[in-house]
C-alpha cells in the first residue's frame, strides 16, 4: 500500500497547465516552416547565417539519413565538438525520428570518453577537426559506432569517416519536402537527451531527458520567461556561448530556434569576438555563467566598448556572488541581474526570479508546476530560513541515469523527490539561496565553512580577480580553508594581506587557516563550476613537497 507523503513544509510553483503534448519533433516541424527565412543562428566569427528553413531542410535530409543507417526510435547518435552552425542540425534531425541525442565534451579525455560512449552507445559521432582523431584512436574499443561524420573542411582517409557536408550536398537549394512528417512518440517514456553530468565530483553520469521533460519546460517557458519567449523585438538576439554539449547551453539553443529568434554561435570564449557581437548584434539580455559576467566587470577590454545596450543578465550554471550581482547591476545600470538554478538532472533551471523581482544572492522561486523542500539529515521538510539539502519533484526531473540504477535510486528516492546534493534555505516570500554544496563544505572542528562564501567575500577585493577555497586535510582540525588567489594584473598583493582581509569579515571558524596560494588561473569547467579536486590534487602535492 502506498503511505501518503507529508506535505508540510513544500514550496509549491505556480500551477502548470500543460499543452505540449507531441513529440519535440512534432512540435519543431511547423514552427522552422513558420520561421521560414528567420536568422535562427549566425557564426559569431565568420557572420555566415543559418535560416530557420536551411536549418529545416537539413535535418529533413539528415534524419532521412539516419534511416537509412538504420536508426530507430531509441538508438543514439552523438557530437563532439565545439559550438558551430552546425550543431543544430544533428539533434533536430534525431528528434524527428525518435532517436537519442548524446553530446559529449570535446576537452573529455579517451578514458572520460571511453566511459560514457559506453553508456550511451551511440552508432553515429559527429566531429569537429579538433575531436576526429581523438575519436578514430578509440573507435577500436567501441565497435557500435559505425560511422564518425566530419564538420568543416579538413578531410581524413579513414574507412569510417564521412564529411558532413558531402552527406549534406545541395540541400541548401533544394525544394522543402513537404511529405516529411516527424515520427510520432510515446513522449512520455522516450529519451531525447542524454547529457553528461558535471562530473566534478567524479566520472560523468549520463543523464536521461524524455521529450516530455523537455516538453514540459517549454510550457513552463511560455509562463515564466514569458518576456523572452514571447519578444516581439525581430533583433532580440541571444549569445550562443555556453558549451551546447552542456544541458544549459543546449536547452538554450534549443529553445531558442523555437521562438526563432536569432543567437549569436561562438565556438569559444574570445574575448575581443564576445565583446564586438555584443555590439554588433545589440545583444539585449546576456544569459550566461558567472566568469563571463566577472569577464565583463573586471577585464580592461571590456571598458573599451559601449555595451548600453545590455538590459538584462541572467547567470546559471554556478554561484553568482551577491556582491557581484549589486556591482554588475551598478556598473551596467541593467534593469534585472539573476540567477537560476538548475541541474542536467532538471531538464533546465528548477529555480529561476521572476523579470524585475529578483533578490540579491537568490535564486529565486520555484518555478511553474514544480515542488521543493529542503531536508534535514533524517529527511524531515524544513520550514524558511533552515538549512538542509534541496530536493525537487515534478515534471521536469530526469528519467534516470543510463546504465546506472543504483545511482538514479541514490539521487531519486522512492517518492519520486530528486536529492541536489546542495545545501539551500528558503525566505518568507519562497526565495531560495544556495549555500553550498554538501560535499564541498569544509569541516573544520564542529563547524561547516561554505566555500561559496568566502570565494564571493575575496571577490569584492580590489586586488583580486578571482578566487576559490577548498579544505586541506588536517589531522587536528579535520579541514582548514585554503584560498587560490588569482591577483589583478599589476597588483601588489601579499598572502598575509588576503588573509587579514578574510579575518576581518568573517567568524574565526571561517578563517584561512590553510593559507593563500597565489595562481594564475582558477580550473574551471566549460561552464563555469570550480573544479576543486584539481585543486585539492594541487594542495596535497604542495602539502608532501612541505
Amino acid at each position: 500500500m502506498a503511505h501518503s507523503e507529508d506535505t508540510t513544509n513544500i514550496v509549491y510553483g505556480a500551477p502548470l497547465e500543460r499543452s505540449i503534448d507531441v513529440s519535440l519533433g512534432e512540435l519543431m516541424l511547423p514552427l522552422l516552416k513558420a520561421h521560414d527565412e528567420q536568422v535562427v543562428q549566425v557564426d559569431g566569427e565568420t557572420n555566415e547565417p543559418l535560416t530557420a528553413v536551411k536549418l529545416m531542410k537539413r535535418a529533413i535530409k539528415l534524419a532521412k539519413w539516419y534511416e537509412k543507417q538504420g536508426l530507430r526510435i531509441g538508438d543514439s547518435v552523438s557530437i563532439n565538438s565545439e559550438n558551430r552552425l552546425e550543431f543544430c542540425t544533428v539533434p533536430i534531425a534525431a528528434f524527428f525520428r525518435g532517436i537519442t541525442f548524446a553530446p559529449l565534451n570535446p576537452d573529455y579525455t579517451p578514458r572520460e570518453l571511453n566511459h560514457v560512449l559506453n553508456l550511451s552507445k551511440p552508432k553515429v559521432i559527429f566531429c569537429s577537426a579538433k575531436t576526429v582523431d581523438k575519436m578514430i584512436s578509440i573507435l577500436p574499443e567501441h565497435p557500435h559506432v559505425n560511422i564518425l561524420v566530419l564538420f568543416g573542411k579538413e578531410t581524413r582517409n579513414h574507412p569510417k569517416v564521412i564529411m558532413f557536408d558531402h552527406l549534406m550536398g545541395d540541400v541548401d537549394s533544394e525544394e522543402v519536402d513537404e511529405e516529411f512528417e516527424a515520427t510520432p512518440l510515446d513522449i512520455v517514456n522516450t529519451v531525447a537527451t542524454i547529457l553528461c553530468s558535471s562530473g566534478t565530483t567524479g566520472m560523468p553520469k549520463g543523464v536521461m531527458c524524455t521529450h516530455d521533460n523537455m516538453a514540459a519546460f517549454i510550457d513552463i517557458g511560455q509562463i515564466q520567461f514569458k518576456e523572452i519567449v514571447q519578444s516581439e523585438d525581430p533583433d532580440d538576439a541571444l549569445m550562443g556561448l555556453v558549451p551546447f554539449f552542456h544541458s544549459f547551453g543546449f536547452m538554450l539553443m534549443f529553445l531558442n530556434i523555437l521562438r526563432g529568434k536569432m543567437m549569436v554561435v561562438l565556438g569559444k570564449f574570445k574575448p575581443k569576438v564576445f565583446l564586438e557581437s555584443i555590439v554588433k548584434y545589440k545583444i539585449s539580455r546576456l544569459i550566461v555563467p558567472p566568469p563571463v559576467l566577472l569577464f565583463l566587470l573586471k577585464h580592461p577590454m571590456a571598458k573599451q566598448y559601449d555595451l548600453s545596450c545590455i538590459k538584462e543578465m541572467r547567470s546559471g550554471a554556478a554561484p553568482l556572488g551577491a556582491e557581484l550581482e549589486k556591482e554588475l547591476k551598478a556598473k551596467f545600470n541593467v534593469e534585472h541581474v539573476s540567477q537560476g538554478y538548475g541541474m542536467t538532472e532538471t531538464t533546465l533551471a528548477v529555480l529561476a526570479t521572476p523579470h524585475g523581482k529578483a533578490k540579491s544572492g537568490s535564486c529565486g522561486v520555484v518555478v511553474p508546476g514544480m515542488m521543493a523542500k529542503v531536508i534535514d539529515d533524517d529527511g524531515k521538510a524544513l520550514g524558511k530560513y533552515q538549512e538542509g539539502e534541496l530536493c525537487f519533484k515534478g515534471p521536469l526531473i530526469m528519467k534516470g541515469y543510463v546504465g546506472d540504477p543504483e545511482s538514479t535510486r541514490n539521487t531519486i528516492d522512492a517518492d519520486g523527490w530528486l536529492h541536489t546534493g546542495d545545501v539551500a534555505y528558503y525566505d518568507s516570500d519562497g526565495y531560495f539561496f544556495i549555500v553550498d554544496r554538501i560535499k564541498e563544505l569544509i569541516k573544520y572542528k564542529a563547524f561547516q565553512v561554505a566555500p561559496a562564501e568566502l570565494e564571493a567575500l575575496l571577490l569584492t577585493h580590489n586586488s583580486i580577480e578571482d578566487a576559490a577555497v577548498i579544505g586541506l586535510p588536517d589531522e587536528m582540525a579535520g579541514e582548514l580553508p585554503l584560498a587560490f588567489v588569482v591577483k589583478k594584473p599589476g597588483a601588489k598583493l601579499t598572502e598575509r594581506e588576503v588573509e587579514k582581509f578574510i579575518e576581518d569579515n568573517v567568524s574565526p571558524q571561517k578563517r584561512l587557516r590553510g593559507g593563500v596560494v597565489f595562481i594564475n588561473e582558477i580550473p574551471k569547467n566549460p561552464t563555469g563550476k570550480i573544479l576543486r579536486r584539481v585543486l585539492r590534487e594541487k594542495a596535497k602535492n604542495m602539502k608532501s613537497k612541505l
